[in-house]
């Protein structure tokens, strides 16, 4: 069962229609809104797709079309960034490993908690967002913190859990982030006592 009170109906509406285009059967949803339907802590309103997949502009831009409105916010090699009737959408050709196949629920195919998981240690040791900070808080009631940052080593050869570690403790750039409309009750305070708390231990 998903939590599909969790994102707007158009999201899922359009996220949908996404899984079933033959263009982008190379995608898998991970992020926010995937663990937002898996667990149902917070609401979340865009669509991170990520995959093992080039990434053709053209193509892309037509499929979309279909869907509606759709403007290119941002592009490169290996990211392109639309707003499909205004829901932001990120493709990615993601060329780490799964550490866990992805299971397809009411057909959405969703990254595991596993990997999701080692992504936001991933994405705390760049700049952390409070989004991806308070998604690790709920993560922690899952997997303890040497469990999710092992996913981290084994999904990122090239990475370094030092750096993620330390990252855990720095919450200055998170704190300038809105909060986001939680279903799960919990305050900034207690998720940052919380993540300390756990990284001072593997220190």
């Amino acid at each position: 069962m998903l939590y599909t009170q969790n994102v707007d109906a158009k999201l899922l509406e359009l996220l949908d229609g996404l899984m079933q285009s033959d263009t982008f059967k190379g995608f898998n949803l991970v992020g926010g809104t995937a663990l937002a339907l898996q667990i149902g802590h917070r609401l979340s309103v865009d669509i991170d797709l990520f995959g093992n997949s080039e990434i053709n502009e053209i193509e892309f831009a037509q499929e979309l079309s279909l869907f509606g409105k759709t403007i290119v916010l941002k592009k490169s090699k290996n990211i392109i960034i639309y707003t499909v009737n205004g829901i932001k959408i990120d493709f990615v050709n993601y060329n780490y490993p799964l550490l866990k196949k992805t299971e397809t629920v009411d057909s959405i195919r969703l990254a595991s908690l596993e990997d999701i998981a080692a992504m936001k240690l991933n994405a705390i040791s760049g700049r952390g967002s409070k989004k991806d900070f308070i998604d690790l808080y709920f993560l922690l009631k899952n997997f303890s913190l040497k469990e999710m940052i092992d996913f981290y080593a084994k999904k990122y050869e090239d990475g370094s859990s030092f750096l993620v570690i330390k990252s855990l403790t720095y919450f200055e750039d998170a704190e300038k982030d809105e909060m986001p409309i939680m279903t799960k009750p919990i305050t900034w305070a207690n998720i940052k006592d919380s993540i300390l708390r756990e990284a001072t231990k593997l220190k």
